[in-house]
C-alpha cells in the first residue's frame, strides 16, 4: 500500500514525520512518501522513503494560497492514503478523501486550538478563537478516517469514536543510541553540566534559567546550550550573560545531527526543561528531549505544570519537578543536584532504565503500524 505523508510546514527530514513515522512504515514493507517543503536537493530516496519536495510557502497566508497547489501535488502522488501532519495539509487530506475516495489520517502533534489563538490573538479574543478552531474540527472529522495522537491532551479537541484514535507519543528510538554506562558526578575539570536541548526563547525560559544560574549557592556549573535562540531574543540573550556575569558558564551549541548531539548529553549531569507558564501548549507540552535526556542518563529537571511530562517524571523518579518561572526555586533544585551527585545519577539511572522498558520509539510504533497493516476505509 502506497502512503503519503503530507506536509505543509514539516521539513523533509523532521524527526517524528520523517526519522519516526515514516521510516519505520517504508521499514515493514509499506510504499512510503513524503510530500513536503524543501529544496530540490533535500528530494530523493533516504532510508527507503521518496521525498517530493516543493518551495516553502511564507506565513499563513502563504500556507492558504498553496493548498492548491498542494492538493495537486498530492493528487500527483495517488497514494492509498494521506497521512496529514498540520491542519491545512489536514484539509488537504479530506478534499482528497472526498473527491478522489483517498484514506486521510491526522497526525496530531499540538494542542491546535490554544496555540493558534495565544501566537496570533490578544487575550481577550483567544477563547472566541479557540472555539472557532474546534468548531472546524468538528467539520472536519468525520471526514477523517483516523486520528494519530502525539500525547494525551489533545485527544478532547475530536469528538469522535475513540476507536478513531491513535496514540503514537514522541519517544525516543533505541536504535542507533549506544546508552552510557555509569557516569561522572563532575566532568574531568570538575564542573557540573547542564543542558538544554533545542529550541531556546523567553517562553522557553531562558530568562528564568541565566538568573538562576547566577543565584545557584554551587558556582562551578555551566550551561550547555544545543540549538538556537529563536524568537528574535539572541542579542538579550548575550547581554544578559554579560551583565550576570556567566559568561564562562554558558557555552551555546548551533544546531547539530542527533547523533552529535546525544554524545554532548552523554557528557551532562542534568537535562532541562524550563517552558514558562501561561501558555496551554506548554501545559500539555510531550517534548521529546526529556527522552533523549532520560536516555542519555541525565537526571531531567521539567515544569510541574506540564500535565504530560510531569507524571513520566513522578511516576520514573527521574528527576524533580519546579515551577520553572521561580527562579530561586529554579536555583534550590539545580544546587539540589549538585549537591547529591550519587542520587543525581540514580535518577540518570532510573530515566534510562524508564526509556528501555517503556518510553522508546520501538515500543510506541508498533500500532501505527498494525493500523496500516489492518487498513480499511471504513
Amino acid at each position: 500500500m502506497k502512503i503519503c505523508f503530507l506536509s505543509s510546514m514539516h521539513p523533509p527530514r523532521d524527526k517524528r514525520v520523517f526519522d519516526k513515522e515514516a521510516t519505520c512504515l517504508a521499514a515493514a514493507g509499506f510504499d512510503v512518501f513524503h510530500l513536503c517543503p524543501g529544496t530540490p536537493e533535500e528530494a530523493g530516496m533516504a532510508s527507503g522513503v521518496r521525498i517530493i519536495t516543493y518551495r516553502r510557502p511564507a506565513g499563513i497566508k502563504g500556507r492558504l494560497l498553496q493548498m492548491f497547489r498542494l492538493y495537486r501535488l498530492a493528487a500527483n502522488v495517488d497514494a492509498a492514503v494521506y497521512h496529514c501532519n498540520e491542519v491545512d495539509s489536514w484539509l488537504v487530506g479530506v478534499c482528497l478523501r472526498l473527491l478522489r475516495g483517498k484514506g486521510c489520517v491526522f497526525d496530531v502533534h499540538e494542542h491546535y486550538p490554544s496555540t493558534f489563538a495565544e501566537s496570533r490573538f490578544h487575550r481577550r479574543l483567544q477563547p472566541a478563537v479557540a472555539a472557532s478552531v474546534r468548531a472546524v474540527f468538528r467539520v472536519l472529522t468525520p471526514f477523517t478516517h483516523r486520528f494519530v495522537l502525539a500525547k494525551r491532551s489533545v485527544s478532547a479537541d475530536f469528538h469522535c469514536a475513540e476507536s478513531k484514535k491513535l496514540l503514537v507519543q514522541n519517544f525516543t528510538p533505541l536504535a542507533g543510541i549506544q546508552f552510557a554506562q555509569g557516569r561522572a558526578a563532575t566532568d574531568d575539570d570538575g564542573w557540573t553540566t547542564i543542558v538544554h536541548l533545542g529550541l531556546f526563547s523567553k517562553p522557553r525560559g531562558w530568562p528564568q534559567v541565566l538568573d538562576a544560574l547566577a543565584r545557584m549557592r554551587n558556582q562551578r556549573v555551566r550551561l550547555v546550550v544545543i540549538g538556537e535562540i529563536n524568537d528574535g531574543s539572541g542579542d538579550e540573550f548575550h547581554a544578559r550573560l554579560i551583565a550576570l556575569g556567566l559568561t564562562g558558564r554558558v557555552v551555546v551549541h548551533k544546531w547539530m545531527p542527533f547523533d552529535a548531539a546525544f554524545a554532548l548529553l552523554c557528557q551532562a549531569q542534568i537535562g532541562l526543561i524550563a517552558f514558562q507558564p501561561g501558555t496551554l501548549n506548554h501545559v500539555y507540552a510531550m517534548p521529546h528531549k526529556m527522552f533523549d535526556y532520560m536516555a542519555a542518563g541525565l537526571a531531567v529537571v521539567c515544569p510541574n505544570f506540564a500535565v504530560e511530562v510531569a507524571p513520566v517524571v513522578a511516576e520514573s523518579h527521574c528527576g524533580l519537578l519546579v515551577n520553572p518561572a521561580d527562579r530561586d526555586a529554579l536555583a534550590q533544585v539545580f544546587d539540589r543536584l549538585v549537591d547529591d551527585p550519587a542520587s543525581t545519577a540514580e535518577m540518570g539511572r532510573r530515566g534510562q532504565l524508564a526509556v528501555r522498558e517503556r518510553y522508546n520509539w520501538e515500543t510506541e510504533v508498533a500500532p501505527l503500524v498494525t493500523m496500516y497493516q489492518n487498513w480499511k476505509m471504513a
